[in-house]
């Protein structure tokens, strides 16, 4: 089944030739001729279908020559996954078995069953490119801090007038706005409000009739209003709404009332603590759960692809972030390599293409 609305994901792909002797400039320049900024995480690899060049990270294994061509064992220090690349006139010191390295790849893959096959196109050490990984995470971070700070006293400001404006609102018998400033929703689409258009009130059948598909103790009603709650907020932050739909399919199978063993509830499993900072008060209100949901995520997604310089390496840790926390990102430098999380974003991903008809 494919759900219309939203947007479209691209992968680029580049060529380029084997340098045996590449210092750590030449290496950065290639890093940016391809538009690269760090390791491609496992969970993207597992995930991608069709050609990309990608860096990935791991340890020299083995190396065979034949013919004059060469095939590198690779394998990841986190997952201990082998990849196998294929090479032409490889640099000596890649012979050496269990050196950590950088590798930059072709990798391309048929179906999402295909295994990878990839060919080198340059190689270095990888202490180098951590220590300025690290650096620049560094210099990210203090300015995210700062960033944080500087929007949290202007939002602070923005709330105090918006709490004086709702109470006098309030002491004249009008209604008050929600936590977190979310917008009235009750009705907005029976009513015709401008918040929906056309187009995306015409598609609301086909969502509605999607949740109800998967979760059969839905109302028709339930089903309207969870659908209709997903299109505006989606439309409002600027997700594609079948991402929102893949998430909350993944967190709840869009069961309202669900909690996890460990404290998550609503439609998307929103933590306590993370919900009382988007401003919900109530995780298992449809329309205040939906609202968290699609802010995090979209949060995350500006985060991530910012710092990656990459909008589908930046959805995955973006994913993994909503699962795991950001902590975890970071401290992993990455996807965490945790069985749930890898697992999280990869069902998230391919009920994504699912639903946006690539599979």
């Amino acid at each position: 089944m494919t759900l219309r609305t939203g947007l479209l994901m691209g992968l680029a792909v580049a060529g380029a030739s084997f340098s045996s002797a590449q210092t750590f400039t030449q290496y950065l320049q290639s890093r940016k001729q391809f538009g690269i900024t760090q390791a491609a995480s496992p969970a993207a690899l597992e995930s991608f279908v069709g050609q990309r060049v990608v860096e990935v990270r791991g340890l020299i294994r083995g190396f065979l020559e034949v013919d004059g061509r060469q095939l590198l064992v690779l394998e990841n220090p986190d997952t201990k996954r082998e990849l196998y690349v294929t090479a032409i006139d490889a640099p000596s010191w890649l012979k050496n078995t269990n050196t950590l390295a950088r590798l930059i790849i072709k990798a391309d893959r048929k179906t999402d069953s295909s295994p990878i096959e990839a060919s080198l196109i340059t190689a270095i050490a990888d202490y180098p490119v951590t220590e300025h990984e690290n650096k620049q995470r560094k210099t990210l971070e203090e300015k995210a801090r700062k960033e944080a700070e500087a929007k949290a006293k202007a939002e602070a400001q923005r709330n105090a007038r918006n709490t004086r404006s709702n109470n006098s609102t309030t002491s004249r018998g009008g209604p008050a706005r929600m936590a977190g400033d979310i917008p009235p929703l009750q009705g907005a689409v029976q009513k015709g409000t401008p918040q929906l258009s056309a187009e995306t009130l015409a598609v609301l059948p086909e969502y509605s009739a999607f949740i109800r598909k998967q979760n059969k103790r839905l109302s028709q009603s339930q089903a309207d209003h969870i659908a209709q709650t997903v299109l505006l907020y989606s439309v409002h932050y600027g997700v594609d709404p079948r991402l929102i739909m893949a998430l909350v399919l993944t967190e709840s199978g869009f069961d309202p009332s669900a909690r996890s063993h460990a404290g998550a509830q609503g439609l998307g499993q929103l933590m306590p603590g993370t919900a009382r900072g988007l401003g919900v008060s109530n995780s298992y209100d449809t329309e205040q759960n939906i609202y968290g949901t699609v802010k995090l995520l979209r949060g995350n997604i500006d985060k991530y692809s910012k710092q990656t310089g990459d909008d589908f390496e930046g959805l995955i840790l973006a994913l993994a972030a909503y699962n795991a926390g950001p902590g975890a990102v970071r401290r992993h430098g990455g996807v965490p390599p945790y069985r749930e999380t890898q697992n999280y974003v990869k069902k998230v991903i391919a009920t994504y293409r699912r639903l946006i008809g690539e599979e």
